[in-house]
């Protein structure tokens, strides 16, 4: 089979950035493993914004991007300290983002059909061409349930503030890790710019967020390297979902000469 992606009566266009989908079943919690293939290149011409809904952004360089409100949906608020073209750190970022199941949920349900997400998918806008450089290496992501305690101590039960995230700077203890990059660092991500505003990569995390307590908290670290220009984003997408499969299905990522989308491998 292969996971495609739907759009709610919008025409066929992207989004930019991380998205995460986690897909439990009853028993011990077992790791998810996002393998090379598990990082998906994206088509050109899908938009990321502008189309009526809601992207999350968790990852981000904008202040006015950084709230996620929609009507009564107040979601935690992104990390926008990531590299945007200038800074010491403009070649690299070590940055997490911290939430709850219950804040996914709501995020889901306010642009989805209920039950039709049952995986958290990251879109990636990875505008990194400035400097020359032909890859980009996904370091580090991994996405940790319930840890202990977190550098700063942001409260996930209320709005977690942007500065709030931006501390956390990936220092927690305990918890159990849900999902995690195998290999890591990844291969590098060869540059397809399709420029701001345009998902780039989409990131399948096999964690489904419905299978979790509202009160779960999930907390997210991603590291890039090779960086060059900017600005990133990683999101949540309000507008395109992965067709809901009874197995996680992959699709093999083939060199950027042809930006071919082919059916992802069924895992065994």
């Amino acid at each position: 089979m292969k996971r495609s992606f739907c759009s709610r009566g919008i025409g066929f266009s992207a989004i930019a950035l991380f998205v995460l989908a986690i897909g439990f079943v009853s028993g011990p919690v077992q790791a998810s493993t996002i393998a090379t293939e598990d990082i998906v290149i994206l088509p050109s011409g899908m938009s990321g914004s502008g189309n009526g809904t809601l992207d999350l952004r968790m990852f981000t360089f904008s202040g006015s991007e950084i709230q996620n409100t929609a009507g009564a949906f107040n979601g935690d608020n992104g990390n926008n300290t990531i590299p945007q073209g200038g800074g010491a750190d403009i070649d690299f970022f070590d940055e997490s983002y911290v939430t709850t199941a219950g804040e996914l949920k709501s995020y889901y349900d306010l642009n989805f059909a209920s039950g039709y997400i049952s995986e958290i998918v990251i879109y990636l806008d990875l505008n990194e061409t400035g400097g020359g450089e032909p890859n980009n290496t996904l370091v580090l992501f991994d996405i940790v349930l319930n840890p202990a305690s977190i550098q700063g101590s942001p409260v996930p039960s209320g709005d977690v503030l942007s500065s709030e995230q931006a501390a956390i700077d990936q220092v927690y203890t305990g918890g159990t890790l849900l999902a995690s990059l195998s290999p890591q660092p990844a291969d590098n991500l060869p540059v397809n710019s399709q420029g701001a505003g345009f998902a780039d990569y989409a990131i399948f995390t096999g964690i489904n967020p419905f299978a979790l307590n509202d009160s779960d908290v999930l907390l997210f670290n991603v590291s890039m390297e090779l960086l060059n220009n900017g600005a990133d984003e990683l999101f949540l997408s309000g507008t395109y979902a992965p067709t809901d499969v009874p197995e996680p299905v992959t699709l093999v990522l083939l060199s950027m000469g042809g930006a071919l989308l082919l059916k992802r491998r069924q895992r065994a």
